[in-house]
């Protein structure tokens, strides 16, 4: 039997100790980036229904025209099994535009798939395993949100599938700050969730503090991938950015909530550019407009969210080939080797969550409650 306990401990999080972008929600509205070409005629973009890319299309444009809820995340979301990277769409790929529910279309002219057959469960560990995350973080890992936070379902989920008969606790201790740097290190917890993890093929690049989590710590398949923007003024000399070596140079603005590692991994700190840090989420927008800065990056949820309040939409450039996907993990310490050997678990249950589609309606459900709210 498999054993759930939720354990409140200390306060909630300050801010920068959010192990990733602080108080955003999941859902973006990016655009994406066509390296391809065709003379395929354009057809209609209309929610519950298929959509083949032509020669042109972005998934912001498509979700713009459809009017999907949610625009650029939602529809990126419904469609990870065909696409692997926000900023790459080809001619030819169809994809399947979410109903108004947040529902994917029933097509009558793709078969069903075949039920998903159980895969051989993985090696159960011979004690409890102690699984931590924290709460203040929705729709991803939240005490009051359903079934904890829609990260904390595929957690509890991936270990149910990936191997029923492996018993663990999954508790919820509020200091961030104390998961990868004491929990994990000292043994009192074998996985802790949700940490974005960097790009560790650029290790060199990044600043200890960043380092570290992939140095000190080995991680589970991706749950959830986040996607993070650049955005300019309009007629700004950094409009037609393909590249982040364009920006060397720049004056760039982000939140001090925010991680920094994906700027380190590009070289996109002081002093190859000029970097401002407001506390406010939207304290960029207005330095912006004043002429402070050249350009925002953060995630894109709150960004044009912000950008919309303001009314500063058609004053605003996407840097539309500049789209990170910055993705969210377990973590475990590599000291930990009954924790290293439970990570097949983990990731036998994901891939089964994926395969039969539960992860997205998880998702689903998860964003869902985040736009309505």
């Amino acid at each position: 039997m498999t054993k759930r306990i939720k354990v409140r401990h200390g306060s909630r999080p300050a801010a920068n100790l959010v192990p990733s972008i602080a108080g955003v929600a999941a859902t973006f509205s990016l655009t994406a980036g066509l390296f391809t070409v065709s003379t395929m005629p354009a057809a209609a973009q209309e929610l519950c229904s298929e959509y083949t890319i032509v020669s042109g299309d972005t998934l912001s444009g498509i979700a713009s025209r459809a009017g999907v809820k949610g625009g650029f995340q939602v529809l990126y979301n419904a469609n990870t099994g065909v696409l692997t990277n926000p900023n790459l769409v080809e001619v030819g790929q169809v994809l399947q535009i979410p109903c108004a529910d947040g529902s994917l279309p029933q097509v009558a002219s793709v078969e069903a798939k075949p039920a998903v057959q159980p895969a051989t469960p993985a090696p159960a560990i011979d004690r409890p395993l102690r699984i931590v995350t924290a709460t203040g973080y929705a729709p991803f890992t939240d005490e009051d949100s359903p079934g904890g936070g829609l990260i904390t379902q595929m957690v509890n989920r991936s270990m149910e599938l990936g191997n029923p008969d492996q018993e663990y606790s999954l508790l919820f201790i509020n200091d961030w700050g104390s998961h990868l740097n004491t929990l994990l290190p000292s043994g009192a917890a074998d996985m802790v969730f949700p940490w974005f993890k960097p790009d560790c093929d650029k290790v060199d690049n990044l600043s200890e503090a960043s380092a570290f989590r992939c140095t000190d710590f080995n991680h589970s398949e991706p749950f959830y991938e986040a996607l993070v923007g650049y955005y300019t003024l309009k007629g700004s000399t950094y409009e037609g950015a393909t590249t982040y070596a364009e920006l060397k140079g720049a004056r760039l603005c982000r939140p001090e909530a925010w991680f920094t590692f994906d700027l380190e991994a590009e070289q996109l700190m002081p002093p190859n550019v000029e970097m401002t840090r407001p506390e406010p989420q939207d304290g960029c927008w207005q330095l912006l407009m004043d002429g402070e800065i050249d350009i925002i990056t953060l995630d894109a949820l709150p960004a044009e969210e912000d950008a919309r309040e303001l009314g500063l939409s058609d004053q605003v450039a996407k840097l539309d080939s500049l789209t990170s996907a910055q993705t969210l993990h377990v973590f475990v310490s590599k000291d930990n080797q009954l924790a290293n050997d439970a990570l097949p678990i983990i990731n036998a249950g994901l891939q089964q969550l994926r395969t039969s589609g539960e992860w997205f309606n998880i998702v689903r459900a998860g964003i869902k409650d985040t736009i309505e709210n």
